[in-house]
This record gives structure tokens, sequence and C-alpha cells, in this order.
């Protein structure tokens, strides 16, 4: 391991052609060019291979695996790094230059936090762009007022007092130097709010020793139950600063949108509903100690399967199906001491009174949380 880089890129791919070579060019023009690039292809039945070869030769470590899903391909990528450092990048998207250096040494200035995550920015091929997307992109937790950087974090630093950096962002934005940095356990608070972007995390190799690799077997959330198993034992720093570009487009695996979405959204639900009761229960000393905020979480994720549910009709049989499915999610809502009892009843009712309901009874929410919202706003 003498020559080893000090970060590794981890690039997992599938059927990417088109905007691969956008990324890792993102990736050669860092300001930091200690690194080695790994790309994993998931079983692409594009030309991927080919543009790769053409484009980089071997400045890029190509490994090709059958198709198995995202989780799996982040682990291949794991197991043939070199670096002291990992960090990830989707193949549609980019890294601002900076992102390496800046992420790299704020693991070197802090011995004891062994995760960085930063702010990330969004666009599309349509010219949308948005700069500091971070609360929009996790706004069903950040619409909170209550949740703010200042309270999941224990501690933090402005980025101008921090002189290994300085000259770094003020080349990049001088404003950048007024934004800060955080530090702290984030457990807690990261069980019951997705607060963190994880695409553009930078970890040391020795978390992989001690929490393994991910779940493979996770369509949906696995980067969610991997942070929840780091924090639970490690500290995580985070960086106010955008060092990553999320693309938006028609293609992207996980959409919500088109004929099948409300199953995905169903399905994206379930998948987090379990990956919260694993992490609650994986402790039964730490659920004791924090049951009603944990139960009132659960109540609120077995609701956000329910509906979706409730909503995937297809024909009559199927419908009363999903109904009765539902009904056992609302049930577990009652048992946990938080019921939803107009939902319940909506569960007998016929497919377009039963649309009509739930339209109503998230409208009347949104307008709860809004008010709520302003309320705590105006009292602090």
């Amino acid at each position: 391991m003498s020559d080893a880089p000090l970060i590794s890129v981890i690039v997992p791919t599938y059927n990417r052609a088109g905007y691969i070579c956008a990324a890792i060019d993102s990736v050669f023009s860092q300001t930091l060019q200690d690194f080695e690039i790994i790309v994993v292809d998931d079983g692409s039945t594009d030309d991927t291979e080919q543009r790769l070869a053409a484009a980089y030769g071997d400045r890029v470590k190509y490994v090709r695996v059958p198709n198995g899903g995202v989780g799996r391909a982040r682990n291949v990528g794991m197991s043939h790094a070199r670096g002291r450092y990992f960090t990830f990048l989707d193949s549609d998207d980019l890294l601002y230059p900076y992102m390496l250096e800046l992420e790299s040494r704020m693991l070197d200035m802090n011995p004891d936090v062994d995760l960085v995550y930063a702010e990330m920015s969004a666009f599309d091929d349509d010219s949308y762009f948005d700069k500091y997307h971070l609360k929009s992109y996790h706004y069903s937790a950040y619409r909170d007022p209550q949740v703010t950087y200042d309270r999941i974090f224990e501690r933090s630093t402005a980025l101008g007092d921090v002189a290994p950096v300085r000259d770094l962002l003020a080349a990049a934005e001088p404003a950048l130097l007024d934004r800060r940095v955080y530090f702290g356990n984030i457990f807690d608070e990261y069980l019951v709010n997705i607060v963190v972007f994880q695409n553009n995390m930078m970890m040391r190799r020795e978390v992989v020793g001690d929490v393994g690799g991910r779940n493979p077997r996770m369509r949906f959330y696995e980067e969610l139950d991997y942070i929840l198993r780091i924090s639970r034992r490690h500290r995580v720093g985070f960086i106010d600063v955008p060092t990553y570009k999320l693309r938006y487009h028609a293609n992207q695996l996980s959409t919500t949108a088109g004929s099948n979405g409300r199953r995905i959204w169903m399905l994206k639900q379930k998948e987090l509903l379990r990956v919260v009761r694993r992490q609650a229960f994986a402790d039964r000393t730490y659920y004791q100690q924090h049951r009603d905020r944990v139960d009132r979480h659960l109540a609120s994720l077995n609701r956000s399967v329910a509906v979706p549910m409730l909503l995937c009709a297809g024909g009559s049989g199927r419908s009363r199906t999903y109904a009765r499915r539902a009904r056992k999610y609302l049930d577990q809502c009652a048992r946990l001491g938080h019921p939803h009892r107009a939902l319940w009843c909506l569960t007998f009712a016929p497919d377009a009174v039963r649309s009509f309901g739930i339209s109503l009874i998230e409208y009347g929410r949104g307008l709860s949380h809004r008010w709520i919202s302003r309320k705590t706003v105006h009292q602090t």
C-alpha cells in the first residue's frame, strides 16, 4: 500500500454512457490529484465500457459485474479501493473542483471524525440550477424549523477560521469563507430525519473494517442504512459548502414519476420503515431510552406506507387487497399510540371516495405543517 492514493473515487454505473465521461472529467479536474477512479459497471447493456476505454484507457480502473444493484456495486468498488479515504460519485452527477481537497483536509485535521459530507447543488439539462439544494432535497426533514445544523451537531467553526482550507475556498468563491463546518454525533437525529446527503460523503477506509459493507439486497435507502450504521459508532462532519452537483433527469433509477410511480413510492416507504425499525431495535437499551420519539416516528412511517398503498388501485379485487394491507399498517400506528382514524375508515371506501378523501386529508396536513412552521419561526 506504499504507493496507494490518498482517495479512492468509486463510481457505480448502469447504462449511463451518455453521462459518465462528464462525471469522470469532473474528477480529473480536481485541485487535488492524489486519487484513483474505480468504475463498477453493474451489468450495463450500452457502450459504457467502450467509451471509457477510448477516453481514459488505464487511467480509470474498470470493473464489470452482473447486475446486482447499486449497493453491491459500491461494495465491489470498496473491495478494489486502495486509498486512505473513500468517496462515491454517481455516474450521472458531477463534482465541484475543490471537493476532494476540501473533504480530505477536513478528515486530516479532525482525527476524531470518520466521515464528512457537504452541501450539494442540483441541476438538469434544461438550465435549472439550485446552488444550495440540500434542504430542498430533504425538505420533509428541514421544513421543521427545529431541525437546524446547530441542533443536529455539537460544535461548528467558520470556514474562514480554518487555515488549511482558507486559500482553497477563497480561490473558488470568497463568500464560502463565511459558511461553517459542523461536527458531532448525528445518529439520534438521522434515525428520525433524513438530513444527510450521502453521495458526496468521504470516509476513512477503517470505517469499512469496523461496520462492514452495504446491504446489497436493498433497492432503496441502502445509503441511509449504511450511514446509520456508521453514525451509531463514529463522529460525523458536515461542510456547509456545495461540493457535488446532482443531475435530475427522466431516467433516474428511483423516480416516482410515471405510471408506476405510486407503487415505487410505496416500495420506497416500506424499505424506509424496515431500515428505521432495524436500526431502532438493534440496541434495545437505546430504544427504551428514546421510546416516545422512536414510536412517534415509526407511526409516521407506517402511515407513509399506508397512503400510497391505498392509492394503488388496479381493479376492484386488487384495490381491496391493497386496502386490507394498508389497514394493517394503520393498525400499527394505533398500537404505537398515534392512530389515524379517518384513513383507517377510508380503507373500506370505494376507490373514488378513497382517493378524494386522501386528497383532502393530505391537503389539510400540508396546511397544518405550514401553520406550525410559521408559528415556530415566529416564537423563536
